[in-house]
């Protein structure tokens, strides 16, 4: 089973020195991705989960390792729709306690 896609960015998004990042690698979240994400939003309760699951889901994107909810907050819009169009796609939706659809 494939636990990681790579993806292209429609616009790209702008790093801290300026440079482009387009291509990137996003991953199925794992019950531990989930509990670092329950964690983050007690911490920073003013960010929206959605940019949390997005960090934690987010392998790759240019050159950088690992992307912040901070980072992804200065997406461009399309590029933003784009990445939580595809995090829907890839991630189970309706799972129950027992891991059944």
């Amino acid at each position: 089973m494939e636990e990681e896609f790579e993806f292209r960015l429609p616009k790209g998004m702008i790093g801290a020195n300026g440079e482009l990042h387009h291509q990137g690698k996003i991953k199925l979240l794992t019950a531990k991705d989930e509990l670092i994400v329950q964690k983050l939003s007690r911490r920073y309760p003013d960010t929206d989960l959605v940019f949390l699951l997005l960090s934690q889901a987010i392998a790759k994107l240019g050159n950088l390792n690992k992307v912040t909810s901070e980072q992804l907050e200065q997406l461009f819009l399309p590029d933003f729709f784009y990445l939580q169009n595809l995090f829907r796609s890839l991630q189970p939706q309706n799972v129950n306690a027992s891991g059944e659809l």
